[in-house]
């Protein structure tokens, strides 16, 4: 536990006592901003439906798990570089053209996706879609964060992953629309071009908004910013000065601190700057805990998921997938109601906490779904040639569906079946019984590549519904509010972007690694695998996260400095400008 004593003010001017009476304009900046995390959340949502029908679409064949994987997990890896460009290209030209830029990216990844007429295209599509989404994730949580008052800023913050969950319910509910529409040929194109819809409103609507007022302070536009802070304060001068004072004060400190370090670049200012150093491995690690949860695996593979706690009927699936999304959406209203009154940290280790526990009780469901599954016995009929094939090597069904080379062939009314090698196109075996689609075969067995028959197939599906209750109440925001209030404005876009592609990059290692990691640690082991380093993440934030609940965006900076910083901090402001004393206050963390 660290104790803090001293908050060091950064204004000239005390801060207002009374709360400012904001109008609509603060909120539409926030609604039209936040778009991109619709975005964000629909591209999550609908490569899970999509998926269920890409590889089985002649122009994309041949499509295996490792194909499948890439297709997934490329917009996590380029996101990750995306992210890493915005925050120096926001500090050169600016949050909104940035997110103009993201837009317009995301409207032809979009469109691209689309008319894909074979899987090099969908992959280049994928490719634009992840740039776009990572510009996105990094500049408009920025965004938001300097253009909010410091009272709501929690609440708009949080409205970015409220977007994200409603882009993964419409996700669903536009999949389950489109997947009667031909899904192998036509649906799954409709699915994936939508994005360009909603990206193309955001880019049209950008243009009628204004940059961000601290961008525009610090880059001597000290008009077009008071002009922006009486729209947002609706002329409200006494916190228009309170808010002009402080990045005022914070753009003379980083003044005369270039003026000592001329020669450093930002990253190496931030490297050599113990607090601001401090708070990056913070926000980093965050963004790490949140995505080695498995957040992305459930988003990503919902539909592979639910087919293997054993549903088989795609349409079944996507409409299961609806009703799990919609939890995600309505309870992301509770960190946004909570989070400026009870504080970040409570919202957090609650969230956490819950998210562990479900991680290890989803384990133990697929473990009696394994249990539970039929026995694999050993083949009653010529082998031609597949002697050593390793599918006869799996004892029961789940084992054997689980490796994408098998498939399960049941007798009808018989508790057993044979784990068989499967054809190319993955639709029946390539020896045995399930070997042709004929009319005695259908109706004496059984053919699964993907799911197996459980008692226990309601569990895994209750669970993530469970899952997803306790990781949108806080697991999932607050790692992006946090690290758009972590940083002094000189290092935010640089800390920004870079916490944000640690976050893209772990999401890629997850998502790409899911489907080999259930082969090789089976589906309850690798679920087990998330719980336990989710419960080092709950120690982490435990002793690790300060509270940043009603500090101005500038003076958060100070909760990371050690005591002997803020008293220096506070006599360097005096040489600087002219301020009250000290407020006294405690803070524990």
């Amino acid at each position: 536990m660290v104790q803090l004593n001293t908050v060091v003010p950064t204004s000239a001017f005390p801060r207002p006592k009374t709360t400012p009476q904001l109008g609509l304009y603060v909120y539409l900046i926030a609604f039209c901003a936040v778009i991109g995390g619709f975005l964000f959340g629909y591209d999550t949502g609908i490569v899970s439906s999509a998926m269920l029908y890409v590889p089985k679409n002649e122009d994309m064949k041949p499509m295996g798990k490792v194909w499948q994987e890439i297709i997934v997990s490329v917009t996590p890896g380029f996101a990750a570089l995306g992210s890493l460009c915005a925050g120096p290209a926001s500090d050169k030209w600016g949050r909104k053209k940035v997110i103009l830029v993201s837009s317009f990216i995301f409207t032809l990844g979009g469109l691209l996706c689309g008319i894909a007429i074979e899987k090099y295209m969908l992959l280049v599509g994928r490719i634009l879609l992840g740039c776009a989404i990572g510009i996105s994730s990094t500049v408009v949580p920025m965004y938001v964060s300097e253009s909010s008052p410091a009272h709501i800023r929690g609440q708009l913050l949080t409205g970015f992953q409220l977007m994200i969950t409603f882009g993964l319910l419409a996700a669903n509910i536009l999949a389950g629309g489109f997947s009667y529409i031909d899904p192998t040929n036509l649906g799954w194109r409709l699915m994936m071009g939508f994005a360009a819809v909603p990206a193309a409103i955001q880019f049209v609507l950008f243009f009628c908004l204004p940059e961000s007022p601290r961008w525009l302070y610090q880059n001597g536009q000290t008009e077009e910013a008071k002009n922006v802070l009486q729209k947002i304060y609706s002329n409200n001068n006494l916190w228009v000065t309170y808010e002009i004072g402080e990045i005022d004060a914070l753009c003379k400190e980083e003044k005369v601190a270039m003026e000592t370090t001329k020669d450093s670049s930002t990253l190496a200012r931030i490297l050599k700057t113990p607090h601001v150093r401090k708070a990056l491995i913070i926000g980093c690690a965050l963004q790490a805990f949140q995505q080695l949860s498995g957040i992305n695996t459930i988003m990503y593979y919902t539909g592979k998921i639910i087919q293997a706690s054993g549903i088989g009927d795609e349409h079944t699936v996507i409409w299961i997938s609806v009703g799990i999304s919609s939890v995600n959406f309505i309870c992301t209203f509770i960190p946004m109601y909570l989070i400026d009154r009870v504080g970040r940290r409570v919202l957090l280790t609650v969230s956490v906490l819950g998210v562990a526990i479900t991680l290890l009780l989803m384990a133990s469901s697929f473990y009696a779904i394994n249990i539970d599954s039929a026995p694999s016995i050993s083949p009653a009929f010529p082998l031609q040639g597949f002697e050593s094939n390793k599918c006869f090597g799996f004892s029961n069904c789940d084992f054997c569906v689980t490796d994408e080379a098998c498939g399960f062939c049941q007798p009808v009314g018989v508790e057993k079946g044979y784990c068989l090698p499967v054809n190319n196109d993955n639709s029946l075996s390539k020896i045995g019984p399930c070997m042709n689609s004929t009319e005695t075969m259908l109706a004496k067995y059984v053919w699964s590549p993907d799911v197996c028959k459980s008692r226990f197939t309601f569990l895994p599906i209750v669970l993530m519904v469970v899952y997803l209750s306790f990781f949108s109440s806080g697991y999932a925001p607050l790692p992006w509010v946090m690290n758009a209030e972590f940083y002094p404005l000189w290092a935010r876009s640089t800390c920004v972007s870079i916490a944000t592609a640690v976050n893209w990059l772990f999401n890629l290692a997850i998502s790409l690694t899911f489907l080999s990691l259930t082969e090789a640690a089976t589906k309850h082991g690798t679920f087990l695998i998330y719980a336990i380093v989710t419960f080092i993440a709950l120690l982490f934030v435990s002793f690790c996260i300060p509270e940043t609940r009603n500090y101005s965006i500038e003076e958060v900076e100070v909760l990371f400095m050690s005591r002997k910083k803020r008293e220096e901090q506070a006599e360097h402001l005096k040489d600087i400008i002219q301020f009250k004393p000290p407020i006294d206050s405690t803070l524990q963390f």
